[in-house]
This record gives C-alpha cells, structure tokens and sequence, in this order.
C-alpha cells in the first residue's frame, strides 16, 4: 500500500490515491478566476413566499402604528397597507441591534459606578471604521463601490453613494487605489475598504427601569458588529467583564417584556416553566432573590436572606446545565433549577390543595413555551428557508398543555404570563382563548400596558383566518419535484422512453388500485407563479386576491371546524378557531400585546397576562390530563396525576361539575379516541390500586415527540440534595468558630457524591419543596451556592476549607480566622498566585502570624455584617510567610469594581497588578467568555470553576 500510495476505503468501493487526489487539487486551481466584482458569494435575499403569503392573508399589515397619536389605527387603503408590508420586512432585513439590561439587585452604589462607566461608551455617538472586502460580489467590489456606489447589497448601498457625495472619509487599507480602480486582480488581494461611519448613542428602555432609574439600554448595532469591530473592541470588553461578573445580562429587548410584565415582587415564589437559556429567569431572580427592605427591629431576623425563590425549569437536561451556567453569574441561592416536560411539573398534593381557595404552588408562573420562532427570524435567517405552517399548528396543543399546567400551579390571586417569540395566531391568541375557554372563569385577561412607560405593543387579535399547509407543498416535497424535474433527469426519462418505444426496456408496471386511488385523491406538487424569490407583493389586498396566492402556495383555508377534513382533525383542532362574538366580548383578547419588528427595532414577540381569580374546574383539570396523555402516551401520564384526583376519578365525585366547551366536545366527537380510551380506563374503579400504591416516579424529560426509552441516559435523580452527616460538622465549628445560630440544616450534599461540597439552600427553598418531597417528583439539577469544600490537608483541623460562592451566608456567624483589613490591605490581597507577607501593612501582618496554616477570610473594615455586598475573601494561610487568594478571576473583577463605586482609588503602582484593570477596559480573549447566551451546555463538574 505504502508503495503503491493507494488505500482501500471500506465501504467506498474506490481506492484513495495520493496521486489522483494531487491532481484534482491541481485541476480546481487552475480554474479561471471570475472578474472582480462577480465573485461566487452571492446576497441571499430574506424571502419567503409562503411566509409573507400567509401572514399577508391573516392581517399582520392590517395596522400601523399612528406616531402622533402614539396608538395604533387600521390600515384603510391599499397604499398604507403596502407601506407597512414594507416597513416589515425592511425591518427584518435589517440588523437585530444589541440590547442589556443592568442588574436592578445590584447595590445603589454599585450599580450607579455601573450606569456611570457604560454613559461613557453609549451616552454619546461612536465612530466605526466599517471594513468592506475588495472583491465581495456582495457590495459589487471596489470600482463599484468608489466609482458608481451601485449593486451595493444592503445598507452598504447607502453608505457607499453617502461616501461619495459628501467626500466621506473613505481609506484603502494595504492598497493601491490607481491599482484597484484600473481592476488589477493581481496588485494587493487582501486589501479592504475602510468607510467611517457614526451611529447613534445607545437608546434607553424605559419600562426596564427601578426606582425612577432606567436600567436597559438598546445599542444602534447588532451582536456581530460588536464583536468583530475593532472601533468597538474597548465597549465590548467592558461588557464582558460586567456580563461575568453579573452587574449585566445581555438579553434581547422583547425578551425582557414577560418578566416585567409578569410583576413579581420581593419574597414571592415563581416557576419558570421553560427556562433555558436564562436570561429571563436571572431577571425574575433580581427582584424575588434580593433581600427585603426590612427596617426596623423586626427586620433584622430575615435580613441574612431573601425569602423569595425562583424555580427554573427546562425539559432538555443539557440546556437545564446551561441554565446553571447563566445563573452562577448572580451568585444567589434562591433559585432551584430542574428538568422536566413542563406539562408534568409536578404538583404537590399536600401543598396545593385542589379545587379550593389555597390552590397552587407560586405566586408566579411563566410559560414562555416552545414555538416555531418566526419572530426571531432577524437573529435566526435560517427560518427564512425553513418556515412552515405545520409546525405553527403540530405546537399548538403543547402550548395549551403547558398553560393549562401553569394555571393549575398559579395560587388564586395569582398571576400566569403566556409568552411566545411567534407572530402566528395559532400559538398565540388561539391558546389564550381556549385557555380562557376551558377554565370557565377562572383565569381573566388583564392589560399591563399601563404600568409599562415607552412600550408600543399592538393589540391581541379578536378573530383571524386557520389555515393549514398541504403535506405535499413541503420543503421536502418542493427538493423532491426539483430532483425529479430537472434537466439531467429529464434526459433520462426521455433516453429511458426512447428504449421503452424499441423494446429495449421493459414497460412500466400498472400500479395497484389503491395506489391508483391516492394519486387521485392526493394533489402532485406543482409550481406556483408567486413562488418567487424576491416575493412579489400583490397589487390589491383583497381576500379574494391574497387567497388565490395562499391556494397556489400549498394553502388551505376553513370557514370552521366542520369544513376540517376527519383526517386532518388531530391537527387542525376546533382550539384553532376564533372566538364567536359572544366569547369575544368576554375574552377581551385585545388585551394581549404583540410586538412587531417594525414598532421598537426589535424581534416578534407575544405577551398575555393572566389573574387566577378561582380554583380551575374540574372540565380544566381533566383537558389538562387528556392533553399530556396525548402527547406521551396514557401509561406515562398516570404516575403523574394528582392522587386527589385520581380518587375523585375513582370514586366519581364531583363529576356533576365536569362541563365540556364547544371546541373540546367538538373534538372529542371527532379523533380523540385514545384520550376517551384513558378517560375511561380512569374512570373504571381499580381495586388493585387501593391494595399496593403506584411508586412514585419523577416526570419525564426531553422534548415531547422525540424517542424517550430508546437510548439509556444517566441517572440524574442521584444528585439529589440530602442532610450532611452530622458527625462532619464539629471540627468545622471548632476550626471557624460558628455561632450558634450558624444555620446547619441549610447546608446539604448531594446524594451522588462523597460529601465533597456542602451547599448553602435557601430556607424557603428547604421548607418550601425540598422538605415537601419534590425531589422524588422531578429531576433536580442544581440550587444553593457552595459553603464548603473538602480539603485532605494534614494541617487543618477539619477536613473541609471554605468556598468563596457562598461565604457571604457563613461569615455572619463565623468568630474565629477571620480578619478585617482596610482598602489598601484588602486590594493587595486581590491577587493571583503566592502573596508575600511584607505585602501588607504591620497590623495585617500581625494578624496573618497569628493565624495556623488553612483557610481563613478576609474583610472590608466597616463592611463585616453586609452580606449584599459580599466584600470577603477567602484566602489560604500558607505554612511559608505566604498567603493565596482563592478567589475565581472574575469575581476579583467584581470585587475591584465594587471598590471603585465605594471610592477607592489604587496606587499607581498597584494599578499595572491588577487582575483586570477595568479602567483599562482591555481584557485578554482567553481570560473571558465571549458571550453567556451563547456558551455551549457542559457538565456541573466543568461549571464549578466558572463561578
């Protein structure tokens, strides 16, 4: 083989020849270049005809947005309606700019040094030098672009014809411009093009606000931009460093809409049912995660800890792990991460008590719930090519499940945010109205619009058209014709009939009856005229005229259920219909908040409040059941269901109450027979079931539809959080000295390990769940903040050191090894690697010789007893005259910052050792993370280190 260079490819049934592969590589090169400015890159336009057909058809350019009046009025003519189509998709076509939001649970101090650090990059405007490619087909190359300022793509356009006729400052970088102009490919190919440009100063959000103080800011340029422009390369580090330290959260501006809307309050109890990637559970955590504001004597006993909680769960256990990454940022334990399908969240019978006033488990609920995304297209382009109305309709019933859930675990009084990033009716006013439908009563709409300063959020749709999309005008369907139909294989079929007529080939056989049968019934894929890319707008805005365009995309449309042909009925369900007029006047389902694109310069988002005013029904309860049963499966579900009401079901109390809605007993005439199957089973009384009880099972995880039993997954419910053994706690009481209201029922391990980590839990966390058995009903992935780490050093007393996570809710009873040191001393401490004593001032260092070898914290004199500062380190007292700050980089970046806003000014000569001097605002790639939405799910081992 060595001599031959040739090796058999298995399963390839050719050889890999060094020599062949040596000469095709020569062949692709010796291919002619195109010209300049005709590269092979070409724009792709965002387009979409069935998307824009659709959305044409159901009314989205239907209103405008009157800025005058600032309300939004009907579009009358066809000329406004055509300017609003426009002015969408401009929009979508355009950047997604960069928005964040300060941490409003930041300390008054912190937080203005904060505020007053970022007006000095975004209070005013910025200059960027915004590079263009030489030979990009894409702005039409470089004669195009400082000669004509033509087939520019995109905003390039306007930048290049600006350059011109106002004699910008346009520079060639590493060029030759007489070389360029007379189109010399061969005279410096790397060159770029260099335009300066000015933006806009950062735009505030005013509805993210606290106290008066607007805390959320829209930059004038995309996520890209801000990471790739050297112009912005100083802004961009300084919002990493704050992003790590969790003084920001970089979170798109409709995002930031449901957590505000949802008006949690401190010491509130709130579940987020979908959670991942975090950002609005870090911006729920903020307010019910803060410390109270106690004054007064009565106060003091709660001041140690916040007596809210956050519960976030996902159904994907790897974006439940990414979910922890995001929240080590806010380096609080008040929140209990989980995994499970939100439908089966569990609900925990001796906590909710159904049916009466003290139904629920939170104050708040959040079902921010899966969707097709349509409304992310300006940060996702991809679903430009893949959108598709089935999808709208195959998430509509899991949507209702998971509402129905959220409702049931909302306390009476309570309040439950629905939230999509769709724009399409058919997940977001039609499961507001069932879920008003069901519920009989139980939940209202109500309007925050109020309450929210600058918003412009449209209002919720009363009536809109259901349409669903043939399975033969698919994606996959439209490839498939393509195959079929072009030139090549035209060729062939008319080669292959060509012999056919010679008796050469053999005649095709007949097909079978039913065969025959399907081809009638089912239409072939044919081509639409308004299949085209750039979409062509109609002329008139007629239903008559947009109808024809979505018929002849694939379309289909229904005046009702009724018109729903039986075999389309498990998807097009009677829940999609609108309201009557009866139901909509009482629905009021104008008060939902949709917000387009084109309104703020944001992504499509979808906001619906609703108060729980009384128990569910029981018609709500069972909807809720026959809808997960569907989606996993009745033996799944029965482990799952409330044990009152499987007795209620047993013992058929209380089914005089059982109603059923107009759309739910129209569908269950139709094709939900498995779920009347399940309804009846329960229905039957078990007598096996009164002798032996169902083992409790914990709900499952994983997104509904996926193959669940097929492959073996790690057991994760052996991470549980457990008592510590009582017999590790007095050498660490002797070693810190702990008082004795140190708070030692609070500190758990995990049950998988060896007692490694002992972690600090919540008190409302402990009493509230944990002490309530939910951890047999649910996988937990993670809560509390690490108090204690093992240590096998033979000098220590005990065997476990402290962990700088946590040690804020450990120094308040801590009376031994423990030392308070002023600015100086304690900014000299904030160093990587060994410290010499001589360091340090003289009665510092008095202090260090009198601690033994281990692990000891130090203080900010004045600021001993503010836990929500958290000015303590946790060093190492080495056996040598040493010490060791064992504090994460960028906590330290915290800690400098916090000293900063308290009014420390370092020496000259400390300024060149700090670990990341912020005033500099030039932090090292490799030493920060690039972006928190962004970081890919990773274990908990891995996470530890990033705390």
């Amino acid at each position: 083989a060595n001599q031959h260079s040739t090796i058999l490819i298995m399963g390839k049934g050719k050889n890999w020849s060094r020599k062949r592969k040596a000469q095709e590589k020569t062949a692709k090169s010796d291919k002619e270049r195109k010209p300049n400015g005709s590269g092979t890159y070409h724009v792709i336009k965002n387009s979409n005809a069935k998307f824009e057909a659709y959305y044409s058809l159901v009314g989205l350019h239907s209103t405008r947005y009157d800025v005058e009046n600032k309300q939004f009025v009907p579009c009358v003519s066809d000329e406004e309606k055509h300017a609003e189509r426009d002015l969408f998709m401009t929009t979508l076509e355009g950047i997604l700019p960069a928005s964040f939001r300060v941490n409003r649970s930041l300390d008054p101090n912190i937080q203005k040094k904060v505020l007053e650090e970022l007006q000095e990059f975004v209070g005013k405007e910025m200059e960027l030098e915004v590079e263009l490619p030489r030979r990009s087909a894409a702005f039409g190359g470089i004669k195009n672009i400082l000669e004509k300022g033509t087939d520019v793509a995109d905003g390039a356009e306007d930048d290049a014809k600006k350059a011109k006729s106002e004699s910008a400052d346009v520079k060639v970088a590493d060029g030759d411009n007489e070389n360029e102009k007379n189109g010399d490919e061969n005279s410096n190919d790397n060159g770029l093009i260099v335009i300066k440009k000015i933006i806009a100063p950062a735009k505030p959000i005013p509805f993210i606000c606290n106290n008066g103080t607007t805390l959320g800011y829209q930059l004038s340029v995309d996520r890209r931009t801000l990471r790739r422009n050297k112009s912005l390369e100083p802004l961009h580090n300084w919002l990493k460093i704050q992003t790590d330290c969790g003084h920001i959260t970089r979170q798109e501006t409709v995002s930031m809409i449901p957590p505000v809307v949802l008006n949690a309050k401190e010491g509130m109890s709130v579940l987020d049912m979908c959670a991942a990637p975090g950002s609005k559970t870090c911006q729920l955590l903020e307010v019910v995660g803060g410390l109270a504001s106690h004054s007064g004597e009565e106060g003091k006993k709660n001041e140690l800890e916040a007596s809210g909680y956050v519960v976030a769960n996902d159904a994907d256990p790897k974006r439940a792990y990414m979910l922890v990454n995001q929240l080590r940022r806010m380096n609080s334990p008040s929140v209990f991460v989980t995994s499970c399908d939100g439908q089966f969240f569990p609900i925990l019978d001796e906590k909710s008590a159904k049916g009466t006033d003290k139904e629920g488990m939170f104050d708040r609920v959040l079902c921010d719930v899966p969707c097709s995304g349509d409304g992310t297209v300006r940060k996702n382009p991809g679903i430009w090519k893949h959108w598709n109305q089935l999808g709208s309709i195959a998430l509509h019933p899991l949507q209702l499940s998971i509402a129905l859930r959220g409702a049931r675990l909302t306390n009476v009084g309570g309040y439950v945010v629905y939230s999509t990033c769709s724009m399409n009716p058919m997940e977001n006013e039609s499961v507001v109205a069932e879920l008003l439908r069901v519920t009989e009563g139980s939940l209202v709409l109500e309007d925050p619009r109020g309450r929210m300063e600058g918003l412009i959020a449209r209002p919720g749709w009363s009536t809109w058209k259901v349409l669903r999309e043939s399975k033969n005008r698919t994606r996959k369907a439209r490839k498939d014709w393509k195959k079929k139909n072009n030139s090549k294989m035209q060729e062939k079929k008319q080669e292959w009939e060509e012999k056919r007529l010679k008796g050469e080939c053999p005649a095709p056989k007949e097909p079978k009856v039913d065969e025959k049968k399907d081809e009638t019934e089912e239409e072939k894929y044919v081509p639409s005229p308004f299949d085209t890319i750039p979409y062509v707008p109609p002329a008139t805005w007629d239903d008559a005229a947009l109808s024809e365009r979505t018929t002849s995309l694939g379309f289909v449309e229904y005046a009702s259920y009724d018109d729903v042909e039986p075999d389309w009925r498990r998807r097009v369900r009677a829940s999609c219909f609108p309201p009557t007029e009866e139901e909509a006047k009482k629905f009021e389902l104008h008060k939902c908040m949709r917000s387009l694109p084109q309104d703020m310069d944001t992504g499509g988002f979808f906001v619906a409040l609703l108060k729980k005013v009384k128990p569910l029904s029981n018609n709500a309860t069972e909807r809720m059941s026959a809808l997960i049963k569907e989606s996993r499966g009745g033996g799944v579900v029965e482990s799952h269901l409330e044990k009152s009401e499987e007795k209620k079901s047993d013992s058929g109390k209380e089914s005089d109450d059982v109603t059923m809605t107009e759309s739910s007993a129209a569908e269950d005439k139709t094709d939900t027979e498995p779920a009347n199957a399940s309804k009846d089973d329960d229905a039957k009384p078990n007598d096996e079931s009164k002798e032996e009880e169902k083992p409790i099972q914990k709900a499952p995880t994983g997104k509904v539809g996926h193959v669940h039993q097929k492959k073996e997954k790690a057991d994760l419910s052996k991470a549980d959080f457990i008592a510590a053994d009582p017999s590790i706690w007095d050498p660490i009481v002797e070693e810190f000295g702990l008082a004795s209201t140190f708070p030692k029922d609070q500190f758990m391990v995990r049950a998988s390990g060896q007692a490694k980590i002992l972690y600090f839990i919540s008190k409302s966390i402990k009493e509230g769940l944990i002490d309530y058995g939910i951890q047999e009903r649910v996988t937990v992935i993670n809560s509390g903040l690490k108090g204690f780490e093992r240590c096998s050093l033979k000098d220590m007393t005990s065997t476990y050191r402290l962990a700088q996570e946590g040690i804020q809710y450990i120094v308040p009873h801590m009376t031994k090894r423990i030392l308070a040191a002023n600015m100086d001393d304690f900014h000299a401490c904030i160093k990587e690697g060994f410290i010499p004593f001589d360091k340090f001032s003289e009665p510092f260092q008095k202090g260090l010789e009198g601690l033994a070898p281990g692990s000891f914290i130090v203080t900010l004199e004045g600021y001993e007893k503010d836990i929500s500062k958290k000015m303590f380190l946790v060093m190492w007292r080495r056996t040598n005259t040493m010490v060791n700050c064992f504090v994460t980089k960028i906590e330290m970046e915290a800690i400098l910052s916090k000293m900063r806003a308290l009014g420390y000014v370092a020496k000259e000569e400390d300024t060149t050792a700090d670990v990341g001097n912020v005033t500099g605002l030039v932090a090292k790639e490799e030493e920060t993370t690039a972006d928190v939405t962004e970081k890919p799910a990773v274990e908990e081992k891995k996470m530890d280190v990033s705390s």
